[in-house]
């Protein structure tokens, strides 16, 4: 009995002794094949870094191009009314048409770990390994790297925002300059109009329409004479160098109301007048809360120049 148990003791432990030089000998394949692996991991991590770095530059132009357009966004979040509509509409063409170029952005790829044996490690494991390392020259083929991405020029995109969004903002500035301005301002702007001369503002004690702070009335006036009509054409009592006295047939007048209302009630009061000869007002028309008048004693194209450029000094910002 005991030399059956003494056979039995060493055959199993010329088994352990087998099995653990097996394991000896797969270990050392693996810790082969693993240093074979890496060598390539290393490699392939290299040539991945251009790839990224392309993406990562595209990821930064797109960055760009949607904090413009995040930005721009910001401001017609306010609701601020431009003076020109068209501003708005045109800002919202050029954030979406930037949007639309933006190219879809790939993911990185993710570097490749390194294998490594441990002295612990279940036969399955290194087996494993084993396997893995095989496969290594289509997982890590130079192949499977993408060819780096051109990075876009949003150049001309981010451009067109700015300047779109610039003349938003004008425009916006430029409402808040024509909504109820003071005499001192509108003076100050139009003087600078190549035709306009002499100007003066009506006062509660010179005013020849009685309307100055009066309820649904102008709460200023500036009247204006205009180089090319001939003074001595017109009729009217009185100093000829009394700029308000003469009125709008010397040349027009700014008139500046608290509300759009009010100036679009006077304007279509003096509507009633057009074409009625001696009676008629001139041109007339609506610029916020002000109503830009000109003589009639100018030409038509005249009028309109003059509307023109009063109605650009008043809103120009700067």
């Amino acid at each position: 009995m005991k030399r059956v148990i003494g056979f039995a003791f060493v055959m199993a432990f010329a088994c352990m002794t087998l099995l653990s030089g097996c394991d000896d000998g797969l270990r050392e394949e693996a810790q082969t094949a693993a240093g074979e692996y890496n060598a390539k991991a290393a490699a392939y991590n290299e040539a991945i870094k251009p790839y990224n770095d392309s993406v990562e530059a595209v990821r930064e132009a797109n960055k760009a191009v949607t904090g413009a357009t995040a930005g721009a966004q910001s401001v017609i979040n306010k609701g601020e009314e431009p003076f020109d509509s068209s501003t708005l509409t045109s800002l919202k063409e050029v954030m979406a048409a930037a949007e639309a170029a933006l190219i879809e952005l790939p993911e990185k790829l993710d570097e490749v770990e390194e294998l490594t044996v441990d002295e612990g490690m279940e036969r399955q494991d290194i087996e494993s390994i084993i396997e893995r390392a095989a496969n290594a020259s289509d997982e890590l083929s130079p192949a499977k790297v993408p060819s780096c991405i051109e990075v876009p020029d949003y150049s001309e995109s981010i451009e067109a925002i700015n300047v779109a969004l610039k003349a938003y903002e004008d425009s916006i500035q430029g409402l808040k300059q024509v909504t109820a301005p003071s005499d001192d301002f509108v003076m100050e702007r139009i003087q600078g109009i190549e035709t306009v001369g002499a100007m003066a503002p009506v006062t509660e004690d010179h005013d020849p329409n009685g309307k100055l702070n009066k309820q649904g009335g102008y709460i200023g006036c500036v009247y204006f004479r205009d180089n090319r009509i001939d003074f001595d054409q017109l009729y009217f009592e009185g100093d000829s160098s009394d700029v308000v006295e003469i009125g709008t047939d010397g040349g027009g007048a700014v008139e500046v109301f608290k509300t759009v209302e009010d100036a679009e009630a006077r304007n279509d009061y003096l509507a009633s007048f057009d074409g009625s000869g001696f009676f008629s007002s001139g041109s007339h028309a609506v610029v916020g809360t002000v109503v830009v008048r000109t003589s009639d004693e100018l030409t038509a194209s005249q009028q309109e120049e003059l509307t023109t450029a009063i109605t650009n000094a008043l809103i120009r910002v700067g």
